[in-house]
């Protein structure tokens, strides 16, 4: 089952911060009838942080630059 998301443009200013350094839709290669959307951003040590995407399964921390990954909408 195909899953349909709002346009990027409707995220709201938050994901629209977010999306200046992260992509907003990404897919597993491995996977690739999941996508992703960023929710948020999970903050780590030193001021470092790490992008949430909500997959069908749940919300994970996924590096979007990494291998496997395909970036669809930025």
């Amino acid at each position: 089952m195909k899953k349909y998301y709002k346009i990027a443009e409707s995220q709201g200013p938050y994901i629209d911060r977010l999306r200046v350094r992260y992509p907003f839709r990404i897919r597993r290669t491995s996977e690739p009838q999941n996508e992703a959307v960023l929710v948020g951003i999970q903050p780590l040590l030193e001021g470092q942080e790490f992008p949430l995407y909500r997959f069908p399964g749940g919300v994970c921390c996924e590096d979007p630059f990494g291998n496997g990954i395909e970036i669809i909408e930025w």
